[in-house]
């Protein structure tokens, strides 16, 4: 029967120890799945070049999927969760129009990612757009699969979830970030609340919740309106925009 094989002394011994002391053990199933599709409505000749990124992603996936999850999970101080372990993540793959952003996740699902490309996108901008979304739905991931341990804020689910989601995606990617790319986080932060915030069937939310408002305060205070004496109801109202929690098990 062999012993324990004898460590060196000093430098070695400490070279020994770090070679034989496993920091984090992964098993290949620690990571969510991801399937990339075409999504349906696509005309017969975006298909053939979307399926071209189709297979573009699903090589990127092949070589360095895990290596990208891995950050993501480093950088934010979590992991993906089991929910998303389980059932896998679904990237549908669109044509990007006029109409559509780079991408955006089902509200009360964050494990479908709808993906807007263009045929002209470069390998940089693909890769990009893949891992921004995926920083999206691992962030919805912790909303809607766990309890909140804290107050909500208006846009905290907007505004500083995009910032944070530009700042992690741009480490993922390993640019630096200074002041420049600090900037740029925070101007696709503003403009992605502006866009979400200008969208139809959000401003008609905002719109009939607002006017809702009004009108019971002109109810309250037929005399004298007193708007300022009753803004935190007005805060409480605006939280009911935040997309709902799905009911799954707390984990």
């Amino acid at each position: 029967m062999k012993g324990k094989p004898a460590s060196p002394n000093g430098e070695q011994e400490i070279n020994y120890i770090q070679r034989n002391t496993s920091t984090r053990c992964r098993a290949i199933d620690d990571f969510p799945s991801i399937t990339f599709k075409i999504g349906t409505g696509q005309t017969k000749n975006d298909r053939l070049w979307l399926t071209k990124k189709k297979e573009y992603y699903e090589k990127i996936w092949k070589n360095s999927g895990p290596k990208i999850l891995r950050k993501i999970e480093d950088i934010c101080g979590d992991t993906f969760t089991s929910t998303s372990k389980e059932k896998g993540i679904l990237v549908l793959l669109y044509k990007k129009t006029a109409q559509t952003r780079y991408g955006n996740l089902k509200e009360d699902n964050p494990l479908e990612i709808s993906l807007y490309i263009s045929k002209t996108d470069n390998t940089n901008t693909t890769k990009e757009t893949l891992i921004r979304m995926l920083v999206h739905s691992f962030i919805w991931q912790q909303y809607e699969f766990h309890f909140r341990d804290r107050i909500q804020t208006l846009f905290e689910d907007i505004l500083a979830d995009e910032y944070v989601t530009s700042i992690v995606t741009f480490t993922v990617l390993g640019r630096k970030l200074g002041r420049t790319n600090c900037t740029k986080a925070l101007n696709q932060a503003i403009e992605e609340t502006v866009y979400r915030l200008t969208q139809k069937q959000t401003q008609n939310k905002l719109v009939d919740l607002l006017y809702c408002f009004s009108q019971e305060e002109k109810t309250k205070n037929k005399k004298r309106q007193d708007i300022l004496e009753h803004r935190e109801e007005l805060v409480l109202k605006l939280l009911t925009f935040l997309p709902k929690n799905i009911n799954l098990e707390l984990e």
